[in-house]
């Protein structure tokens, strides 16, 4: 071979080289910029923008599990829980540490009434972080939805120890496992303490004043509506004229 045969040799490779350099460098920078627009694009709430980005960045790295993850919470927030679950599957088959993984599985297969799926992940999540209060509210709600109503009296018990009684929304919900066993006095007790946090919500005297109607205290029905509708919730009043004033 000749010296000039060497020499376009050792350019055309040297092109090559560098053509290839940028390529790859190229893809990892379109990479990262998409999956930067995609979360932009959910903190907008433009979740099925956010989606087809994801997409992207998935077509050129399909090991890159927070965005099958990303994709899959865009999903189900838009209602897509079967594509939702496919996605956080991936996601966890790649990532099997992320407990937020197995939590939002879980929401999904909770919408699609997989309760028993649902606990499972839920139950996973919990074991990674004990003392999460939303995997705690989110298994209490598998839980009633295989009408465990005591398993989810537990769990919302806890974590309303766990937040100290801050949450509101616990104790909405271990008043509504209590009702569903029939334990009007411990359901309008759980209400009395959101009333007492919360006097200016008139949905906290609807849902205890629900209570009282099917607890068989008429007139403490009555006084709550009333309030309610004090307070400017003016359906209050129809409740009133259908059951106060026979």
């Amino acid at each position: 071979m000749t010296h000039s045969s060497c020499l376009m040799k050792n350019i055309i490779i040297a092109f090559f080289s560098i053509y290839l350099g940028f390529t790859l460098y190229g893809h990892a920078q379109t990479e990262k910029q998409l999956f930067k627009r995609a979360m932009s694009k959910m903190e907008e709430k433009d979740f099925e923008g956010a989606g087809l980005d994801f997409s992207m960045v998935i077509k050129l790295n399909p090991r890159n599990d927070a965005a099958y993850y990303n994709r899959g919470y865009s999903r189900m927030i838009m209602g897509d829980n079967p594509g939702a679950i496919q996605d956080f599957s991936h996601a966890l088959d790649i990532n099997p540490a992320n407990p937020e993984g197995y939590y939002n599985r879980g929401r999904a297969k909770l919408s699609l009434e997989d309760f028993l799926g649902a606990m499972q992940d839920f139950n996973i999540a919990l074991t990674a972080r004990p003392k999460e209060t939303k995997y705690l509210q989110a298994r209490s709600k598998a839980k009633s939805g295989l009408q465990d109503f005591r398993g989810a009296i537990a769990d919302l018990t806890l974590a309303i120890k766990l937040t100290k009684g801050r949450n509101m929304d616990y104790i909405f919900d271990r008043a509504e496992a209590f009702i569903d066993l029939k334990q009007f006095d411990l359901a309008v007790r759980d209400l009395d303490r959101v009333v007492r946090i919360r006097p200016k919500d008139p949905n906290a005297y609807n849902a205890r004043a629900s209570i009282k109607l099917q607890g068989g205290d008429l007139d403490g029905a009555c006084l709550d509506w009333s309030k309610a509708g004090e307070l400017g919730d003016v359906n209050a009043y129809t409740l009133i004229r259908k059951h106060c004033n026979n």
